[in-house]
């Protein structure tokens, strides 16, 4: 029986370099955003998260910053989802992954 790999080493096999984990919470699922960097795309520094939203930036440090507050999102954020009233003063988390320039 095959055992599943889990995010970091499916990444590795993947050929990208694991730069970072990033462990939170979307409501109450646990979500893993793993950043990593690939030399062969115009971004090179990404995060991609388990429950399906991803992105790719020019600069480590975005990478992370967006990764962080992806999986742990500010407390205001959250009581915004849950309370109808609040929501049209939050903006969307960005879902789309930045297309790749020529």
């Amino acid at each position: 029986m095959e055992t599943e790999l889990n995010p970091v080493d499916a990444a590795r096999r993947a050929g990208l370099w694991v730069v970072g984990t990033f462990w939170g919470k979307h409501d109450d699922t646990k979500v893993l955003a793993l950043a990593t960097r690939d030399d062969s795309d115009p971004l090179p520094y990404g995060w991609a998260c388990t429950c399906g939203i991803a992105q790719r930036f020019p600069v480590e440090e975005d990478a992370f910053r967006s990764a962080w507050y992806h999986v742990h999102p500010p407390r205001w954020r959250a009581l915004a989802r849950r309370n109808p009233l609040l929501r049209r003063l939050v903006q969307p988390t960005a879902r789309l992954r930045h297309p790749s320039t020529a």
